[in-house]
């Protein structure tokens, strides 16, 4: 089945953009994997086409960084398409984060890893916009909350998983690699965080070993 089509704001409008014009997003989280889930939207854009465009940004270089639609466009290149349908937003750092971060996270089966390192970027760019806000007189009410909970309440977690997923995402990438594989379970997961990171690649050593 087709995705639901993305709504547009009223000034913005679909633009077609060569491939060799667009950038994948620093540093994101999300990977791109070949499994069922990429076979069915392999499917679902032969059979309809793109449906949903691309969300782009522009780069001082004159090529866009993708925001949302890393997977679409790699499903669509598979299928040969040499054109993409975007949506340019002009969005600060801290935006294209969090638009970035919303945009996949509520996506079925979304690895443990993936999930609490976008959550540790939405988190930090949220502080960075409250620490740039100090001063004035928007956004009173949320400040005087902790980010955490106001952050919570915006991806449908409890403030203390929240903040359990925040802690997990400082895991070394061995041990995040072994949560996503089952072979260490959330809660061990979350203790073995507090570890130096010498200390979690020995630990990481003897599951192995076992």
């Amino acid at each position: 089945m087709p995705d639901h089509l993305m709504e547009i704001e009223p000034d913005e409008r679909i633009v077609e953009i060569a491939p060799e014009r667009l950038r994948d997003f620093k540093d994101q989280p999300f990977k791109i994997r070949k499994d069922a889930q990429m076979d069915n939207l392999i499917d679902s854009i032969s059979r309809y086409g793109i449906l949903n465009p691309l969300i782009v940004r522009p780069l001082p270089e004159g090529v866009y960084e993708i925001i949302s639609g890393h997977r679409r466009k790699y499903a669509a290149e598979k299928l040969g398409y040499r054109k993409f349908p975007v949506i340019i937003r002009n969005l600060k750092d801290e935006d294209a984060i969090i638009s970035l971060v919303d945009s996949n996270v509520y996506r079925e089966m979304i690895p443990i890893s993936e999930k609490a390192l976008a959550y540790k970027m939405k988190y930090n760019a949220i502080k960075r916009k409250s620490g740039r806000r100090k001063g004035s007189r928007t956004g009173v009410h949320n400040r005087t909350k902790k980010t955490v909970d106001v952050m919570a309440g915006e991806v449908g977690e409890s403030s203390r998983q929240l903040q359990r997923y925040l802690k997990i995402a400082e895991l070394i990438p061995e041990l995040l690699e072994m949560l996503d594989e089952g072979r260490l379970s959330f809660n061990p997961a979350y203790e073995a965080a507090f570890l130096t990171p010498d200390q979690q690649r020995n630990l990481a050593k003897a599951i192995d070993f076992t």
